[in-house]
């Protein structure tokens, strides 16, 4: 019963969405190019939205139309989308750049899915208009968004403040526990710190385009000018994976100490210094599952499976990986593509 109403939704939300002219919408260049990916490649993504839209919906203890569906970090829209395809009462759309907020605001106008709630900010401006608005939620569900938030700690703190009982599910591709997803994660890592990118068409305006090493020393240079170069370059090198703010306080207390207070455990981790939007963050699921135990939460970090595509030799070693992973059982997440960290909330 359940994955039927899924296939139907996502059926539904197909043809909805493969009819519009992408191009002509009065929307952000950036989603566009996401958008136009999403269709594009619609039933490679579709498999894994199955996968946890299928967890969350087994978590709710009320009726689908008696349900409040939060999308969180939701870009241009597709899990909003699909909520409303499969018919949630109340729908509330959350993501911290403006730009998404304004350009899912226009797609779901323009194929005809209302969303009840559009809300722009991080944690603290997504709780404040939870409790001002008086909206109970029931799942809180979200694709590809765990491994960019600054501080897990501080965000499920922030969390706190949000009344009643309800279930969580992040899916993330960032599975450092897979070899081969690691690996291809430190690549990003390593472009990040110390290569940039090149600005292309439909480039996300928020994100910092040179590399975040050379960022973190101009950031030093510009508010310690006392400093030398090679001191400098030392604080920028150890100030790895901190945010302006962060990055200016630690160094602030290394000059009134003489030492630096700050030590990034992973060896590659690093994040935007202006965003503190993190490159693909390897999380460590064990200590963030500890932390999140002792706060009272119950968690669950589980598998998922490879998508299959047109080619019927390629989904080989899909069909083999799959079928392995299967027999591991779902909490071990050696060879899965992804993730999902799934928690229940009583607060």
């Amino acid at each position: 019963m359940k994955t039927n109403l899924i296939n139907t939704a996502v059926e539904s939300l197909f043809k909805k969405i493969t009819i519009l002219d992408i191009n002509s919408l009065p929307i952000s260049a950036y989603n566009k190019r996401y958008f136009k990916d999403y269709v594009d490649n619609f039933y490679f993504f579709m498999p894994l939205y199955k996968q946890l839209l299928h967890k969350t919906l087994s978590k709710l203890k009320k009726p689908i139309n008696e349900s409040v569906f939060v999308d969180y970090g939701g870009g241009c829209g597709i899990l909003s989308f699909l909520a409303a395809e499969l018919g949630f009462k109340t729908i509330i759309y959350n993501d911290v750049y403006e730009v998404s907020t304004n350009d899912a605001k226009e797609i779901s106008q323009e194929i005809g899915t209302p969303i009840s709630h559009f809300v722009t900010g991080g944690i603290k401006e997504f709780s404040s208009y939870i409790s001002k608005n008086d909206l109970p939620i029931d799942l809180l569900c979200s694709f590809d968004v765990l491994e960019h938030i600054y501080n897990l700690e501080d965000w499920f703190d922030q969390f706190k403040k949000i009344k009643g009982e309800f279930s969580l599910c992040f899916m993330t591709s960032a599975n450092g526990s897979n070899p081969y997803v690691n690996r291809a994660l430190r690549k990003i890592h390593f472009k990040a710190e110390y290569i940039g990118s090149e600005k292309v068409k439909g480039w996300k305006e928020r994100d910092s385009n040179t590399s975040f090493l050379a960022i973190r020393k101009q950031i030093i240079k510009e508010f310690f000018t006392q400093f030398k170069d090679k001191e400098i370059d030392f604080l920028a090198k150890e100030t790895r994976g901190l945010y302006k703010p962060d990055i200016i306080n630690k160094v602030e207390e290394y000059k009134e100490r003489g030492f630096l207070n700050y030590n990034i455990k992973d060896k590659t981790n690093t994040c935007d210094p202006m965003t503190g939007n993190w490159a693909e963050h390897i999380i460590d699921t064990k200590d963030l599952k500890n932390k999140l135990q002792s706060n009272q939460y119950q968690v669950r970090f589980t598998n998922s499976y490879y998508s299959y595509s047109k080619n019927k030799l390629f989904n080989i070693p899909k069909y083999i990986l799959n079928g392995i992973s299967k027999l591991l059982g779902e909490e071990n997440l050696f060879l899965s593509p992804s993730y999902t960290l799934e928690i229940d909330v009583k607060n």
